[in-house]
């Protein structure tokens, strides 16, 4: 039973980490992203090639310069742990919104992360990160969209963004 217990909660902590590496990446939470990662950990995202570490360094500039918003939406994991490792393999799709002159347009994108997680002491991070990308779209003609952006709260990219207040209140009542 305890074994089970154990792997519970081994699967929920894994799943943190790659919950946490989406909202640093919409944030453009460098932060964020790098406590994903431990220090000698790989990434492996097509775009870039390196130190899990460095990836912030690359990611945020670029993103902040390509993309009004983006939106990384994390599906079904498959989540395999043996003592202090762990490999996920976790389906993913990215929304990525941009201009092209005056009209709105969004590149989706789909894959995998293949993951190779550690626990070191009590905590799970990713020890090397592959990206495996199963299609790409762009979607046109969408500054016509029935919603308004303007009738609802926005979110913005950086600790400015409402969720972070939530997160400071609930800190806060401990």
């Amino acid at each position: 039973m305890q074994d089970t217990l154990n792997e519970i909660v081994a699967h929920h902590r894994i799943r943190q980490v790659l919950e946490r590496y989406c909202r640093g990446i919409d944030r453009l939470d460098a932060g964020l992203i790098d406590s994903v990662y431990w220090d000698d950990a790989t990434d492996n995202h097509g775009i870039y090639v390196g130190p899990g570490r460095d990836f912030s360094a690359f990611i945020v500039p670029m993103l902040r310069d390509a993309f009004t918003c983006t939106m990384h939406v994390i599906g079904q994991s498959n989540i395999a742990v043996t003592g202090d490792r762990a490999a996920a393999d976790t389906y993913f799709v990215a929304y990525h919104t941009r201009h092209e002159g005056d009209d709105a347009v969004v590149d989706v994108a789909a894959g995998r992360y293949a993951d190779m997680l550690e626990r070191r002491g009590d905590e799970w991070r990713i020890r090397d990160r592959t990206v495996v990308m199963d299609w790409v779209e762009t979607r046109r003609g969408l500054a016509d969209a029935a919603l308004a952006l303007d009738s609802f709260t926005n979110g913005t990219r950086s600790p400015d963004d409402l969720s972070y207040d939530a997160y400071k209140w609930a800190a806060s009542s401990r």
